[in-house]
């Protein structure tokens, strides 16, 4: 296995240039060199699907979607440039049934896939009709997720002079903050007061990150970033590849961020 070096740079970097070989069971900081405009952070996620899709390892992928009002859909992704369209987080539930099928029906149709899921998302594949296990999936890329929003009550939640179809982001840390497409903030409140208009069986979810996937990600410490957490052997392959390849930029993160990884596993845990 080669060894990644670390390409952040500039002086906001708060880390020391050195060598990094990845491991399973370990968190990395990442971003994707060329980053799709739409990415919520790093674009590792879309920069991964895109690189198994050019190579041959997936033939198809499922992604979320979603309409100008938020609503969100299943959708089939066969060419890595269709991925770009798809880019960005999305934080409300999709149909439990509608996607079930769509990855049963792209398993059935193209054979090896790739998916992208939340905990819940997960779980879901095997029950119910339409049913798909974990070992038909090639690729499974989790998700960081501490529940999604009941949209009902989002919506309500926020402003009424706020259009939806005007937001085209939403950043989560402390804050919660929805921005338009000219990168203005056009609401921001807590997060604390946010998670209120979780969907109810979220908050009973134990999973922080899916324990079937093959590699984890989320935001990383840095902005612009992603943090991603390898978890098998074929995550950590297509990981690696991808490094090698110079499609992706590494860097270690720093301990209080791990820390506080490690804090919120175990506190959706218990």
């Amino acid at each position: 296995m080669s060894r990644i070096r670390n390409k952040f740079g500039g002086s906001s970097s708060k880390f020391d240039e050195k060598a990094i070989e990845p491991e399973i069971g370990s968190l990395y900081q990442a971003y994707a060199v060329e980053k799709s405009p739409n990415a919520q952070d790093g674009g590792v996620v879309t920069c991964l699907l895109g690189y198994a899709l050019d190579e041959g390892l997936i033939k198809a992928a499922v992604v979320v979607g979603k309409d100008a009002h938020w609503n969100t859909f299943p959708v089939l992704v066969t060419e890595s440039r269709e991925l770009r369209k798809y880019a960005g987080s999305v934080y409300f539930p999709i149909n439990n049934r509608e996607y079930r099928r769509a990855i049963r029906n792209a398993r059935d149709t193209y054979g090896d896939i790739g998916i992208v899921v939340t905990p819940g998302e997960l779980k879901v594949l095997g029950s119910g009709t339409s049913m798909v296990k974990y070992d038909e999936v090639f690729l499974k890329i989790g998700l960081f997720c501490l529940g999604s929003f009941d949209p009902e009550k989002f919506w309500n939640y926020v402003d009424n002079d706020i259009k939806r179809e005007n937001i085209k982001r939403f950043e989560i840390d402390r804050e919660l903050k929805l921005i338009d497409g000219d990168g203005k903030v056009i609401f921001e409140r807590p997060v604390k007061e946010a998670h209120d208009y979780s969907i109810r069986w979220c908050k009973k979810c134990p999973e922080f990150i899916p324990g079937a996937a093959d590699l984890s990600i989320g935001a990383g410490p840095e902005k612009g970033t992603s943090a991603v957490y390898i978890q098998t052997v074929r995550g950590l392959e297509i990981f690696n590849e991808a490094l090698e390849k110079d499609l992706l930029v590494i860097s270690a993160v720093p301990p209080k961020f791990t820390d506080r990884f490690k804090k919120t596993i175990n506190q959706k845990g218990g």
